[in-house]
């Protein structure tokens, strides 16, 4: 009578292939979500780039504060820092600065934070920075010194 069911050296097979499996998908998982997360900040720096322009339309000057513009900031976390000028979301902290002027450069920085904390060193940190010219010219840059999030990112001009 012979006994059913797998052997040692088969079970041992199996769970070194589903181990290679994850070592080779893992790191392909985090550059998908961080780029996940870099889209959302772009993608509410150009709500925060078109809501400006409307501004600046109306008033002939950047605006100084978020509290002017006609969208809403989601996901507002309180912290000691003014509400008005910078806030974070779950994954970014966003600031606008240039407000006031008609001539200077209105420049949006979304800085890598995490829900209101302070980022710690070893922690994932890079900038995505769009600059609006009075001449309606948009730039998008990255912080080059984080490397791959910031090529893996459509960067440039608009």
């Amino acid at each position: 009578m012979m006994k059913k069911g797998f052997t040692l050296i088969e079970l041992l097979v199996v769970v070194l292939i589903i181990g290679i499996l994850a070592a080779i998908t893992l790191p392909q998982y985090t550059v998908a979500v961080e780029k996940s997360r870099a889209a959302e900040a772009l993608t509410m720096m150009g709500n925060i780039r078109y809501a400006a322009e409307r501004y600046r339309l109306q008033t002939n000057k950047w605006p100084e504060d978020f509290s002017v513009l006609d969208i809403e900031i989601p996901s507002v976390t309180t912290t000691g820092d003014d509400p008005t000028t910078s806030y974070y979301t779950k994954n970014f902290l966003f600031t606008a600065t240039g407000g006031g002027s008609s001539t200077a450069n209105y420049v949006i920085t979304a800085a890598r934070a995490k829900d209101g904390e302070a980022i710690a060193s070893g922690d994932l940190q890079y900038s995505l920075i769009t600059t609006v010219t009075t001449a309606g010219g948009v730039t998008r840059t990255c912080d080059p010194s984080t490397g791959k999030i910031c090529k893996a990112i459509n960067v440039g001009s608009l």
